[in-house]
């Protein structure tokens, strides 16, 4: 279940895009149920982000509140030291 046109409102917050995709973590609702799921993100407005995700081979895009996405860490990019440094500050 996406988010409506009225509650984007895209008149008072425009959609901005972007290319190549952002790697994200989104809650996506279902009718009963809300599922984690992995996908990209490549429209937003100030307070949404348009997600894009696969289940098996089906590709689907739906509008979620922003506070619904977080970034997705690609840990093949991280060195072994920033996987293991949680807090820098801790001994």
């Amino acid at each position: 279940m996406g988010l409506t046109v009225e509650e984007l409102d895209f008149e008072h917050f425009p959609g901005k895009n972007g290319f190549p995709g952002i790697p994200v973590k989104a809650w996506i609702r279902f009718l009963n149920c809300a599922e984690l799921v992995d996908g990209e993100v490549y429209a937003w407005t100030a307070k949404a982000a348009e997600v894009t995700w696969k289940d098996g081979p089906v590709t689907y895009r739906t509008w979620v509140w922003s506070s619904a996405v977080t970034r997705r860490e690609d840990l093949k990019r991280r060195t072994l030291g920033e996987r293991a440094d949680h807090d820098s500050n801790s001994q």
